[in-house]
């Protein structure tokens, strides 16, 4: 009834795009970033009597000791409460891998376990479900972890639902801390842009900045420059940019304003002498004005030291999937935090995703601590969303004996 095979990548395309656990980390564009990287890749899947696709997935391996790891990174893409369909998947798949020399196979499903509010607090019951089936199964379930990376698939996202928003009001949708920095976003007159391919080394330059403060790793170019060619119209590289004569124009426009009203409050004040209201104006409206003066003289250094009127402020990396639109790489430098470029690109971002339809924002890859140590958590709680733990790892030996002996020497190694 259900055969196991190679998929060829039309057909493949047109099941992913459609299957709700669908992802761009098991799309064909994927597929082509990892074999030009030097990745060896396959897709294989299910199809039913009617030569349908049931079942599919994009598989990676590479070599361990004693053999080949063949890993589905968030994947399958198949219904796993369908008993015939999971099992001639996994026979088929597990025959596929040993005739490669596979020692085992290892799944990264994309199944929620748990949701969770801002706080860490649980919002829904764990899929223990899931995880006992992969185990009647002859799955072996690692131990669930925590903590940031992007050398592997995050084991916890951050999501937004956009089934609800309204299209003419995202930021309503945010939280007021949102709102607040898009609103200086709009004061400042922050740009947001696409870039062309030959702005990725820029964009490399901005994400290596970045990863260098924060001590972690990061892509290098030649990814960045393979996702853009093979993605195409579904990966947005975005770059948020502050043009310094047109901001310092117009603190001085509003410099000029203040002034104006300070003098209209000190003819009040000599005409008033008494009238205690006018001085305490005056103090507040010269607060303002000194901080509009602040920023004026931090801007001209700041550019001086630039040595250009148009600079970067932030970027970031987008890919555009029917089920979600996902959140990737980023980067801010640190001198220009104070224009919250992240925030107007998030917001462009969630507001083309609401009105192409796409229901639902990921903003990928936190840690699972919920302490506040987590500042990249911070910053996408204020979008108003909530955090989700997936089942984690699975995995299954090919080679039983050989993958028992290999489990036995990591854990003498300590690397279990």
């Amino acid at each position: 009834m259900y055969t196991f095979s190679e998929i060829d990548e039309a057909s493949f395309d047109a099941f992913e795009q459609a299957h709700p656990q669908g992802t761009f980390m098991q799309s064909v564009a994927q597929k082509h970033v990892l074999e030009q990287r030097g990745t060896k890749v396959a897709l294989v899947g299910v199809r039913d009597a009617a030569n349908t696709v049931v079942a599919a997935a994009m598989v990676t391996w590479a070599p361990v000791k004693f053999g080949q790891l063949f890993t589905v990174d968030r994947g399958p893409l198949l219904d796993f409460e369908d008993t015939v369909v999971f099992n001639t998947f996994v026979d088929g798949l597990k025959a596929f891998a040993k005739a490669r020399g596979g020692l085992y196979l290892k799944f990264f499903p994309n199944v929620v376990y748990q949701n969770f509010d801002d706080h860490g607090e649980a919002i829904s019951e764990p899929n223990e479900a899931f995880v006992t089936r992969m185990q009647a199964a002859g799955f072996i379930h690692e131990q669930f972890a925590s903590g940031f990376t992007t050398a592997a698939t995050p084991q916890w996202q951050y999501v937004k639902d956009l089934r609800a928003v309204d299209p003419t009001k995202v930021s309503a949708a945010y939280t007021k801390d949102a709102t607040y920095y898009l609103k200086k976003n709009a004061q400042f007159g922050t740009k947001v842009r696409e870039l062309t391919y030959a702005d990725l080394a820029a964009f490399k330059t901005l994400t290596q900045t970045t990863a260098d403060r924060l001590h972690y790793h990061d892509k290098d170019l030649d990814f960045y420059e393979k996702t853009f060619a093979a993605y195409g119209d579904n990966a947005h590289f975005l770059f948020a940019e502050i043009s310094f004569s047109e901001y310092i124009a117009e603190e001085q426009h509003k410099v000029a304003e203040l002034d104006a009203k300070l003098t209209n409050i000190q003819d009040r004040i000599n005409r008033y002498p008494d009238n205690k209201k006018f001085p305490r104006q005056f103090a507040e409206f010269d607060d303002q004005k000194q901080h509009h003066l602040a920023r004026i003289e931090k801007a001209a250094q700041q550019a001086a030291a630039a040595g250009q009127d148009v600079v970067v402020v932030a970027g970031a990396l987008f890919i555009k999937q029917p089920q979600e639109m996902t959140y990737l790489y980023s980067g801010t430098y640190e001198e220009y935090m104070d224009f919250y470029g992240p925030y107007q690109i998030q917001d462009k971002m969630i507001t083309e995703a609401v009105q192409a339809g796409i229901p639902q924002f990921n903003f990928f890859g936190i840690s699972g601590t919920f302490d506040g140590s987590d500042g990249v958590l911070r910053f996408k709680t204020s979008f108003n969303g909530h955090a989700q733990q997936l089942v984690g790892a699975f995995e299954l030996p090919v080679n039983p004996l050989k993958y028992k002996v290999y489990r036995a020497l990591k854990k003498l190694l300590g690397r279990s």
